[in-house]
C-alpha cells in the first residue's frame, strides 16, 4: 500500500521506500502511468545510493556468475547475460548474440537509462553493438515508445550448432537462449528416430534432433517468417528438415486422421497464459495440445512437453500432463523434469522467474 508520494518526483526517477515504520525497505523507479507504480529495483538500505554505480556493479556481477558455466565459450556465444528481478535489475533482459547485446525493456526506468546501459556493456564487454526492444504490450502499459529495430543479421553458436538471428527482432530478443540445455538434452532419445517439433519457432529443437542422428524430423510452425528463418538454419548446418507452416493444434488433428506416428514429439508454444483472468482458459490450451500429441507418440515414445507461463507452477504443469494423459487413454511416465538454463537462475521469492517448465515423458 503506498501512503504517501513526495512532491517533486518525476516518470522514471528511482526512489527510496519506505516500510510503515519509516525504515529504508528498498529503491524502486517510479512510474505513476504504469500499474506497476514503484517497480523494486534492490532492497538496498543504503541512504545514499548511487544508481549508476549500482547497476555497473550488477552487471558487472552478472558477467561473472554466466563466466562460472563458461558463457560465452568457444562452442556457444548466445546465451541471457541479466534476467530480471534475478540479476537485481528488475525490468531489464540482456541477451547476448555473439557481438550484439539486446535490452529488452520492461520499465520506463530503464528505458529512462538507455544511454547509460550502452557505456556500461561497452566498458565490460568491449566494441559490442547495444540495441533496445520492448514488447507493444509493455510500451502501451509503462508509455514509452522504441522505434523497430533495422534488420541485422547474426551468425551465432549454441554448442557447435549454427543459428542465424535478427538480434531485437521477432519474438522476444529474437532467440530462445533459456531452451539451450533443453536441446542438448533431447539429442539423448533421437538416433534414427521420426521426430515431430511442434511451434518449433526457427527450428531449435529440430536441427538439434537432425543434428544428432534423427531419420526424420518435421517442424511446424505457424509464422512464416520464422519458417523461413529455420530452413535457412537448417541449410547453414546442412540438415534436411520439413518446416511446414500451419497452425499445430489443426496439423496434429489431422495427423491424427493421417494416422501418423512420431517416436519423439516436442511440444514448446507460446505463452497461453498471460493474465491471472486468463489462466484458465490457458490451462485448457495447454490439456489440448498435449492430449491431442499424446495420440501421435508410438508406444515407447517420447513426449517432450513445455510451458513457458509463470503463471503455471510446474505442479499445475504436471496435472496438465496428468489431464492430457487421461484424455488421450495413453500411459505416461514423467522421468525428468527441468527448467531454462544456468543463464536464467531465479530468486526463491520471485516464482514466476522459474517460468520455463519441461516435462519428459514416456509414453506407452
Amino acid at each position: 500500500m503506498v501512503d504517501e508520494i513526495p512532491k517533486g518526483i518525476s516518470r522514471g526517477d528511482v526512489v527510496r521506500v519506505l516500510n510503515k515504520n519509516g525504515e529504508i525497505f528498498g529503491y524502486s523507479f517510479y512510474n505513476p502511468s504504469s500499474q506497476i507504480v514503484f517497480r523494486l529495483l534492490t532492497r538496498s538500505f543504503e541512504k545514499d545510493f548511487n544508481l549508476s554505480k549500482y547497476i555497473e556493479e550488477r552487471i558487472e556481477k552478472s558477467i561473472e556468475f554466466r563466466k562460472r558455466f563458461n558463457l560465452p565459450s568457444k562452442s556457444t556465444n548466445v546465451f541471457r547475460l541479466i534476467y530480471d528481478f534475478a540479476d537485481g535489475l528488475s525490468g531489464l533482459v540482456v541477451d547476448v548474440f555473439d557481438n550484439v547485446c539486446v535490452c529488452e525493456i520492461y520499465s520506463y526506468g530503464f528505458y529512462n537509462l538507455m544511454d547509460e546501459l550502452e557505456r556500461i556493456l561497452k566498458k565490460f564487454l568491449g566494441n559490442v553493438k547495444v540495441i533496445f526492444t520492448a514488447s507493444s504490450y509493455t510500451m502501451t502499459m509503462e508509455k514509452f515508445k522504441l522505434n523497430e529495430n533495422p534488420k541485422m543479421r547474426v551468425k551465432v553458436f549454441e554448442n557447435d550448432i549454427a543459428f542465424e538471428v535478427y538480434p531485437g527482432l521477432g519474438y522476444k530478443t529474437g532467440f530462445f537462449c533459456d531452451q539451450r540445455e533443453n536441446r542438448l538434452y533431447l539429442t539423448n532419445f533421437v538416433r534414427d528416430k521420426d521426430v515431430l517439433d511442434l511451434f518449433s519457432y526457427t527450428g531449435g529443437f529440430g536441427i538439434y534432433a537432425k543434428k544428432f542422428g534423427a531419420r526424420n524430423v518435421v517442424c511446424v510452425e505457424l509464422d512464416n517468417d520464422a519458417v523461413r528463418m529455420g530452413k535457412r538454419n537448417a541449410n547453414i548446418n546442412n540438415l534436411r528438415i520439413e518446416f511446414i507452416c500451419a497452425d499445430a493444434f489443426t496439423y496434429v488433428r489431422q495427423m491424427i486422421v493421417n494416422k501418423k506416428m512420431y517416436d519423439v514429439i516436442i511440444v514448446d508454444p507460446n505463452k497461453f497464459i498471460n493474465s491471472r483472468e486468463k489462466k484458465d482458459e490457458g490451462v485448457k490450451k495447454y490439456i489440448d495440445i498435449n492430449a491431442l500429441s499424446l495420440n501421435l507418440v508410438k508406444k515407447g515414445g517420447i513426449l517432450v512437453s513445455c510451458s513457458c507461463s509463470g503463471l503455471l507452477s510446474m505442479d499445475e504443469f504436471v496435472d496438465v500432463i496428468k489431464k492430457a494423459s487421461s484424455i488421450s487413454k495413453r500411459m505416461v511416465r514423467i522421468f525428468k523434469k527441468t527448467y531454462a538454463g544456468v543463464d536464467h537462475p531465479f530468486m526463491v521469492n520471485w516464482p514466476e522467474g522459474e517460468y520455463l517448465k519441461v516435462v519428459w515423458c514416456s509414453v506407452e
